[in-house]
């Protein structure tokens, strides 16, 4: 049967490129969570103030989300495999780069770099995914890359923070170059490329352009987009403010701190393989109304819990809810945003990517102020998050009902 160019090439997803898209997708959570647990204890060593090396978060996410904008024409004109090597050799040497760094302005360049790096991986597997499945297929795929990357919100933190316990901040960064390392060599034994040459879109500037406004301009990607944005946003407020609370507020060590945030990250694990499970039975617009009504009862838990002075004994459980709906949220979403269009993959994962990232740069320091005003205003503002997502879920669901996105084919 031939294939219309305008439709995903569909391909048998063999174990060995499920596996290795699982490791590369890990990389960029991992330079997130991993060095969570180390951040005051770095402060000290940089000469710096801890809200000054939140920067450090606040640059990566920026790179990572604007980085997409600019290497998503580039894994449509060059196909994946090419520039998924260079962004993991790139991974490698900045990871190294933090490893080195000697104070916090060699620190921040060096995780920009990081970022930029995690945002050209990012890429190429969310547009791998679209080259090589659709419809439920492609939902089920996604939440599979989902549950994988939520062993990194679970592993990561209480790596990270046994090992800055025992030696400090700087193995941590090493670890991460290891990890780099480690994918690099595996992508370059089995991820082939997935990208026909006849499919490729040339890198021409006016036309990049065009094609970033034809896709901004439908709603049935604009409005999931935000959706998503919401989401993601709900998840680094989340991140950016439990470092400060549970170690600062309740006095949690940082070993300590690793393993139940990862213990919370668990949820994400648990929330994405539900959303694959349900994606046979109902539709992705009803899965995502769900789940960030399940991330709205959560943090109604937290608060409850706060509120008659439980502490963490009230937040922890809340907030396990909350991102178990995370979790079932963003594959739903994603694939909603993603089915809505059939060509330039590529670029459309660059926008949903760039919407997330840099949406979440802003949640860092909003929810680092929150948090140090106290624990009661930093799930007021996740309230509000919550709030903006449902509503962003609800609009998207009907923008489903009313558009053959082929979702449930």
């Amino acid at each position: 049967m031939n294939h219309s160019a305008s439709e995903p090439r569909q391909q048998s997803v063999g174990f060995r490129t499920v596996a290795s898209l699982a490791l590369i997708t890990v990389l960029g959570p991992s330079a997130i969570d991993m060095y969570l647990a180390s951040m005051p204890r770095m402060a000290q060593d940089l000469g710096t103030s801890y809200a000054s090396l939140q920067l450090t978060l606040t640059v990566f996410l920026l790179a990572m989300g604007l980085g997409q904008l600019l290497f998503g024409p580039v894994v449509n004109a060059f196909g994946r495999r090419r520039p998924l090597l260079a962004g993991l050799l790139l991974y490698v040497l900045a990871s190294l780069g933090t490893f080195l760094a000697p104070s916090i302005d060699a620190m921040l360049w060096a995780r920009f770099v990081q970022g930029l790096s995690a945002a050209l991986i990012l890429v190429v597997a969310m547009s791998t995914v679209r080259d090589v499945a659709s419809g439920v297929q492609a939902t089920r795929l996604f939440a599979l890359l989902v549950t994988i990357q939520g062993v990194a919100p679970i592993l990561a933190p209480a790596v990270g923070g046994i090992i800055n316990e025992q030696w400090g901040w700087r193995p941590v960064m090493l670890v991460l170059a290891l990890l780099g390392t480690l994918a690099l060599l595996n992508s370059a034994r089995n991820l082939p490329e997935t990208l026909e040459p006849a499919q490729r879109i040339a890198l021409r500037p006016a036309s990049i352009m065009r094609i970033y406004f034809r896709i901004l301009l439908d709603r049935h990607f604009g409005v999931p987009a935000l959706a998503l944005s919401a989401v993601f946003f709900f998840l680094f407020a989340y991140i950016g403010g439990a470092a400060y609370v549970y170690q600062v507020s309740y006095g949690l060590r940082s070993d300590w701190f690793g393993l139940l945030f990862g213990a919370t990250g668990v949820a994400i694990l648990l929330g994405a393989m539900a959303s694959s499970k349900m994606a046979n039975h109902m539709g992705v617009g009803r899965i995502a109304v769900l789940a960030v009504g399940i991330m709205l009862a959560g943090v109604l838990l937290a608060l409850a819990g706060t509120a008659f002075g439980a502490g963490l004994y009230g937040i922890v459980p809340g907030m396990f809810v909350a991102v178990l709906g995370l979790g079932m949220a963003e594959p739903a979403i994603m694939s909603m945003a993603m089915a809505s269009q059939t060509r330039a993959l590529g670029s459309t994962s660059a926008l949903l990517g760039a919407g997330t990232h840099v949406f979440g740069s802003a949640a860092t320091p909003l929810a680092g102020g929150l948090s140090e005003a106290s624990a009661l205003s930093w799930l007021w503002g996740l309230l509000v998050i919550a709030l903006l997502a449902l509503a962003l879920a609800v609009w998207s669901a009907r923008g489903v009902r009313g558009h053959a996105v082929g979702l449930s084919h």
